[in-house]
């Protein structure tokens, strides 16, 4: 196969290091071959020396998040004037060639100057950024839920029932009750009273019967600790909503487009807009293609007319995780395509088989929308996507 790429480098991106190699010429080919390390300083001689010989594609494989500080560097130093490339490592390992550590770099460039290397998805710079604060918002509510769990173990193992009780021990009167019951040790009807709201449904002698016992100075201690680490993270992830729903105002119509599909609320429109960007289709052909990326589609396995497997690949955690989410939802609103279709074969494929198909026609339809600039018609059932 003929080069396409006159000058090229590949780049294996370590923790500490880079191996770079720059192929330079069709035939007899000249290669450059130097290794820097990652600090900011190294990392501006790097760019010196791409710009010196005058390289403007650029290939790179990498693992975890390692490749972005060089990525946006190189980026930020062309001012965008260049072609970066993400390569998947597992496609390299699957492409016949001798490989070794001392040559990743050079294999690297090679394979990116025959064009054998397909690019990963990497959305532009504000994307990234939100997609930095919606997973840490995520992992932020995660942590939130953990404390729940804690708080709540600890009330059961002292004999307090409070979520006997409340729907919710971390609402307002829930906080309120155990806010007194850290400073007072025990709970009387009158301190019931005065936390709970008036809309709660059980009366300040039931809820005082369920939370009767009584703490010492150190369990007092321990709840009170556990109380502070879920109003601090509580407040921390207000705190990173807030920013994402201002780092979102240039993106209003495409979070209104997704707000329209039934199941899915402002904040899951920026959980899933920082997960596939603004222009999915400017990166993945069709929608097929950004439900396979998702890890929402059935594992094609089949060997001698046997199929092996069908289970869905890992794809991206964090949208599949949110598109989830919004299909339980929507699956127990009446009178929408996504409930009709999941109570017509929840029976027959069973539940989670039926919220992941839910979840993938969500994500076409997102991508329908984004594409035609239109929003959803709960009126109409779009034909090509078999809702």
């Amino acid at each position: 196969m003929d080069p396409i790429l006159e000058c090229c480098c590949g780049l294996d991106v370590h923790k500490d290091m880079i191996e770079a190699c720059i192929i330079q010429g069709f035939e007899n080919p000249e290669k450059l071959q130097q290794q820097f390390l990652t600090t900011p300083a190294e990392l501006q001689r790097f760019n010196e020396w791409l710009s010196a010989a005058d390289c403007r594609y650029v290939a790179m494989e990498s693992t975890g998040v390692y490749w972005r500080p060089v990525y946006e560097s190189i980026e930020s130093y062309f001012d965008g004037d260049c072609f970066l490339l993400v390569a998947n490592a597992h496609q390299m390992r699957n492409l016949p060639g001798r490989k070794s550590d001392v040559k990743d770099a050079e294999w690297i460039a090679t394979l990116f100057q025959h064009g054998l290397l397909d690019p990963s998805f990497v959305p532009e710079r504000t994307i990234r950024d939100l997609r930095e604060f919606s997973r840490t918002y995520k992992n932020a509510v995660s942590e939130r839920s953990r404390c729940i769990n804690r708080l709540e173990k600890f009330l059961q193992t002292h004999g307090f029932k409070l979520s006997s009780v409340l729907s919710d021990i971390t609402n307002d009167s829930g906080i309120r009750i155990l806010t007194t019951l850290s400073e007072k040790g025990s709970l009387s009807v009158d301190d019931v009273e005065k936390a709970r709201s008036r809309n709660t449904k059980h009366s300040a002698t039931e809820i005082q019967s369920a939370v009767c016992g009584t703490l010492t100075a150190n369990e007092r201690f321990l709840l009170a600790d556990f109380l502070e680490q879920y109003q601090v993270i509580s407040r921390h992830i207000e705190k990173i909503l807030n920013k994402m729903k201002s780092m979102v105002e240039p993106y209003q119509k495409l979070i209104e487009q997704m707000d329209s599909i039934v199941g899915i609320d402002i904040t899951a429109s920026i959980l899933i807009l920082a997960e596939i960007s603004d222009k999915p289709q400017a990166y993945f052909a069709n929608s097929a293609k950004l439900c396979s990326w998702a890890g929402l589609s059935p594992r094609n396995d089949q060997s001698a007319g046997k199929i092996k497997s069908k289970k869905i690949m890992p794809g991206n955690p964090y949208l599949k995780s949110v598109l989830c989410q919004c299909a339980r939802i929507a699956v127990r609103a009446r009178k929408n395509n996504f409930s009709v279709w999941y109570w017509s074969h929840r029976a027959k494929v069973g539940d989670k088989k039926c919220i992941i198909a839910v979840s993938r026609k969500m994500l076409s339809t997102i991508y329908y929308l984004f594409a035609n600039g239109v929003f959803y018609n709960t009126d109409v059932a779009l034909s090509h996507l078999r809702i």
